[in-house]
């Protein structure tokens, strides 16, 4: 039986909740234990300075739902810093740069703050066989799980002269290849969309991530990384999201700006991810076009929108 306007409207009401009024507090938890598990680390003496800590990811951005449960805890490492340039011929030498001579290897980091959380939390607790983060088991009632996440300081420059640069955080996989990320501006810019969108932005995000998670559950989706969904309603138009009387309709406009847009080639050289430095559609990203026309076909579908 198709879903009704009502049932449709009310489990939207649902979808765009916040998973809970304690986010904040389980995120503050999970950055302050890994702290003083990094702070407990004997071999850390001397260069704790050269440390960040801070959380990314759905938490850190207000588009968690009840299904993704780590928080992001990233250990940047700024004694070393790497840097690239985006699309630039001949960039000129950077004489103030000198090779690292200190112990901060990739290999080594990664190894370091393996030894600080399994000394801290005990070796059960942890789970290091990831490629990227390091998970700290949950306790009920203690901690919340955590995926650490070893990194290092890094620049991208836009221009020959390194005038136009981008900070970001560069993560080395534990077995081969890397991750850049650019946490700040993904912040930045996601606070200015929901400013933009008067509160839409965000509540659409965790409505596609709720619809993603009811699809695998039920068997008619395929399970996707939960950024890839605030990826795509970053790319729908202000307006657009802005838009509609209730949050059927706004949504139905959304998934509809989505779906036509999807259809054409030009969302390869135009959409990027939230960060607006990064192309959505890129080589070496763990979706496709495909993924983000299927999901939001079956969404569509499965809230009834074509049938009315």
């Amino acid at each position: 039986m198709a879903m009704s306007q009502s049932e449709r409207e009310e489990l939207l009401k649902r979808w765009i909740q916040r998973s809970s009024d304690s986010e904040e507090a389980r995120m503050e938890r999970a950055e302050r234990m890994i702290t003083k598990a990094i702070e407990a680390h004997a071999p850390f003496d001397g260069h704790r300075s050269s440390f960040v800590i801070y959380t990314k990811g759905s938490y850190a951005n207000d588009t968690k739902v009840r299904l993704d449960s780590d928080v992001d805890v990233v250990v940047e490492n700024h004694a070393v810093y790497y840097s690239d340039y985006e699309q630039v011929e001949n960039p000129q030498p950077d004489h103030c740069v000198t090779p690292c001579t200190g112990p901060w290897t990739p290999a080594a980091w990664r190894e370091e703050v393996t030894k600080a959380v399994s000394n801290y939390f005990g070796s059960g607790e942890v789970d290091a066989s990831g490629e990227v983060a390091i998970t700290v088991k949950e306790k009920p009632g203690s901690r919340p799980s955590a995926d650490v996440v070893p990194a290092f300081d890094y620049v991208r420059y836009d221009d020959a002269y390194r005038k136009v640069k981008h900070p970001g955080s560069k993560v080395f996989k534990k077995t081969s290849g890397t991750i850049i990320n650019y946490p700040k501006q993904q912040l930045a810019n996601g606070k200015v969309k929901e400013r933009n969108t008067s509160g839409r932005y965000k509540q659409f995000v965790r409505a596609l991530k709720n619809a993603e998670n009811t699809l695998v559950k039920e068997g008619v989706g395929d399970e996707l990384p939960s950024y890839f969904m605030e990826c795509l309603i970053y790319n729908v138009p202000d307006h657009i999201l802005r838009g509609g009387y209730s949050l059927s309709d706004g949504f139905c406009r959304t998934l509809y700006c989505l779906y036509q847009n999807l259809n054409d080639e030009y969302v390869y050289e135009n959409w990027v991810e939230p960060n607006g430095l990064k192309y959505l559609f890129w080589r070496g990203n763990k979706w496709s076009l495909s993924d983000a026309q299927k999901l939001v076909i079956r969404t569509w579908n499965y809230l009834g929108y074509d049938v009315e």
